[in-house]
Protein backbone atom coordinates (compact mmCIF):
# COMPACT_ATOMS: atom_id res chain seq x y z
CA UNK A 1 0.00 0.00 0.00
CA UNK A 2 1.15 3.51 -0.85
CA UNK A 3 0.62 6.66 1.21
CA UNK A 4 -1.38 9.11 -0.92
CA UNK A 5 -2.94 11.81 1.28
CA UNK A 6 -3.91 12.87 4.76
CA UNK A 7 -7.41 11.88 5.85
CA UNK A 8 -7.95 15.45 7.08
CA UNK A 9 -7.35 16.74 3.51
CA UNK A 10 -10.52 15.03 2.28
CA UNK A 11 -13.33 16.54 4.31
CA UNK A 12 -16.61 14.66 4.61
CA UNK A 13 -18.73 15.12 1.48
CA UNK A 14 -15.78 16.24 -0.65
CA UNK A 15 -13.52 14.87 -3.38
CA UNK A 16 -9.79 15.26 -3.97
CA UNK A 17 -7.76 14.66 -7.14
CA UNK A 18 -4.39 12.94 -6.74
CA UNK A 19 -1.84 11.58 -9.20
CA UNK A 20 0.19 8.54 -8.19
CA UNK A 21 2.49 6.54 -10.48
CA UNK A 22 0.79 7.90 -13.61
CA UNK A 23 -2.71 7.20 -12.28
CA UNK A 24 -5.24 10.00 -11.83
CA UNK A 25 -7.34 9.04 -8.84
CA UNK A 26 -10.31 10.62 -7.12
CA UNK A 27 -10.60 10.28 -3.35
CA UNK A 28 -14.09 10.80 -1.95
CA UNK A 29 -15.15 11.05 1.68
CA UNK A 30 -18.69 9.70 2.10
CA UNK A 31 -19.93 9.71 5.70
CA UNK A 32 -16.36 9.35 6.97
CA UNK A 33 -15.40 6.50 4.62
CA UNK A 34 -12.77 7.15 1.96
CA UNK A 35 -13.34 5.68 -1.50
CA UNK A 36 -10.92 5.79 -4.42
CA UNK A 37 -11.77 5.50 -8.14
CA UNK A 38 -10.23 6.61 -11.41
CA UNK A 39 -10.60 10.38 -11.80
CA UNK A 40 -11.38 10.17 -15.50
CA UNK A 41 -14.99 9.83 -16.58
CA UNK A 42 -15.78 6.52 -18.22
CA UNK A 43 -17.86 8.43 -20.77
CA UNK A 44 -15.77 11.29 -22.13
CA UNK A 45 -12.56 11.22 -20.07
CA UNK A 46 -13.26 14.46 -18.15
CA UNK A 47 -11.93 14.89 -14.62
CA UNK A 48 -14.63 13.63 -12.25
CA UNK A 49 -13.21 15.54 -9.30
CA UNK A 50 -14.44 18.71 -11.05
CA UNK A 51 -17.98 17.36 -10.85
CA UNK A 52 -20.25 16.85 -7.87
CA UNK A 53 -20.57 14.27 -5.13
CA UNK A 54 -24.01 13.51 -3.73
CA UNK A 55 -23.93 10.64 -1.26
CA UNK A 56 -22.01 7.87 -3.02
CA UNK A 57 -22.80 9.24 -6.49
CA UNK A 58 -20.28 11.23 -8.55
CA UNK A 59 -21.64 13.27 -11.45
CA UNK A 60 -19.34 14.34 -14.26
CA UNK A 61 -19.52 18.08 -14.88
CA UNK A 62 -19.01 17.64 -18.63
CA UNK A 63 -21.77 15.25 -19.77
CA UNK A 64 -23.53 14.36 -16.50
CA UNK A 65 -22.58 10.69 -16.45
CA UNK A 66 -23.00 9.29 -12.93
CA UNK A 67 -20.97 6.68 -11.09
CA UNK A 68 -21.17 4.87 -7.76
CA UNK A 69 -17.98 5.82 -5.91
CA UNK A 70 -18.04 2.58 -3.90
CA UNK A 71 -18.30 0.14 -6.81
CA UNK A 72 -17.12 2.24 -9.76
CA UNK A 73 -20.24 1.18 -11.71
CA UNK A 74 -21.79 3.73 -14.02
CA UNK A 75 -25.42 4.27 -13.17
CA UNK A 76 -26.36 6.98 -15.70
CA UNK A 77 -24.85 7.30 -19.17
CA UNK A 78 -23.42 10.63 -20.21
CA UNK A 79 -25.62 13.04 -22.18
CA UNK A 80 -25.77 16.61 -23.38
CA UNK A 81 -28.46 18.81 -21.89
CA UNK A 82 -30.16 22.09 -22.66
CA UNK A 83 -29.91 23.97 -25.95
CA UNK A 84 -26.51 22.45 -26.75
CA UNK A 85 -28.03 18.97 -26.51
CA UNK A 86 -30.93 19.88 -28.78
CA UNK A 87 -28.65 21.44 -31.41
CA UNK A 88 -26.04 18.65 -31.44
CA UNK A 89 -28.63 15.86 -31.33
CA UNK A 90 -29.72 16.91 -34.82
CA UNK A 91 -26.21 16.89 -36.26
CA UNK A 92 -23.51 14.36 -37.10
CA UNK A 93 -21.71 15.52 -33.92
CA UNK A 94 -24.79 14.56 -31.92
CA UNK A 95 -24.74 11.06 -33.42
CA UNK A 96 -21.05 10.69 -32.60
CA UNK A 97 -21.50 11.90 -29.02
CA UNK A 98 -24.61 9.77 -28.62
CA UNK A 99 -22.70 6.65 -29.60
CA UNK A 100 -20.01 7.09 -26.91
CA UNK A 101 -20.32 4.28 -24.39
CA UNK A 102 -19.95 4.86 -20.67
CA UNK A 103 -17.59 2.47 -18.91
CA UNK A 104 -17.28 1.60 -15.23
CA UNK A 105 -14.46 3.12 -13.20
CA UNK A 106 -11.58 1.23 -11.66
CA UNK A 107 -11.76 1.21 -7.87
CA UNK A 108 -8.83 1.00 -5.46
CA UNK A 109 -8.53 -0.62 -2.06
CA UNK A 110 -8.23 2.03 0.64
CA UNK A 111 -6.82 1.86 4.15
CA UNK A 112 -6.80 4.74 6.64
CA UNK A 113 -4.42 4.62 9.57
CA UNK A 114 -3.26 7.44 11.85
CA UNK A 115 -4.78 10.17 9.61
CA UNK A 116 -3.01 8.77 6.50
CA UNK A 117 -4.82 7.38 3.45
CA UNK A 118 -3.13 4.43 1.76
CA UNK A 119 -4.05 2.89 -1.60
CA UNK A 120 -3.33 -0.51 -3.04
CA UNK A 121 -2.15 0.24 -6.59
Amino acid sequence: MIEVAKYSDVVEGSMKHIEIKGNEILLANVDGTIYAVDDRCGHANASLSMGTLEGKIIECALHHARFDVETGKHIVDGHLGGAVGIITSKTKMGKIIGSIKTYDLKTYNVKVKDNIIYLDL
